[in-house]
């Protein structure tokens, strides 16, 4: 597996954030093609997920799939020597065992993307109520 450095994380933070085109770019330009694939594909884009696995990046197509709830993708990840991704996919969903991990291992920048899909998440999930309270109607009519 690939490591990045610090900038390179903090590009794939602001790239979940705010799908920024000059993130997206500042990726591309620095040989981090799979990074960008990789978001693409965790937001459902089925042919990033084959860029990934056509690309020999298959850690992060687990990792992927793992997200999208595949618990053998996790396994996967755990037998291949990739517990910090492993680690990301619960982080991603608030595991407290998850985040303290990465942050044991010293895998800042995972942890990171990490707290974006959870926050991401959460906005969705937010307007989803809010969206379904308010189209009930005035509660107070």
């Amino acid at each position: 597996m690939k490591s990045y450095d610090k900038e390179t994380f903090e590009h794939l933070v602001l790239l979940v954030r705010k799908d920024d085109k000059s993130d997206r770019e500042w990726l591309l330009n620095n040989n981090c093609r799979e990074l960008v694939e990789f978001f693409d594909a965790i937001e459902g884009m089925e042919n990033s997920f084959k860029w990934l696995l056509d690309n020999n990046y298959r850690q992060l197509a687990a990792t992927v799939d793992g997200y999208n709830g595949n618990d053998k993708a996790k396994l996967f990840l755990v037998k291949s020597g990739n517990r910090e991704l492993a680690a990301f996919i619960d982080a991603c969903d608030g595991s407290k065992s998850a985040i303290a991990y990465l942050m044991k291992q010293e895998h800042r920048g995972w942890l990171l993307v990490a707290k974006e899909f959870f926050d991401k998440e959460e906005k969705k999930e937010k307007k989803g109520l809010w969206g379904m309270l308010f189209n009930l109607g005035n509660p107070f009519r």
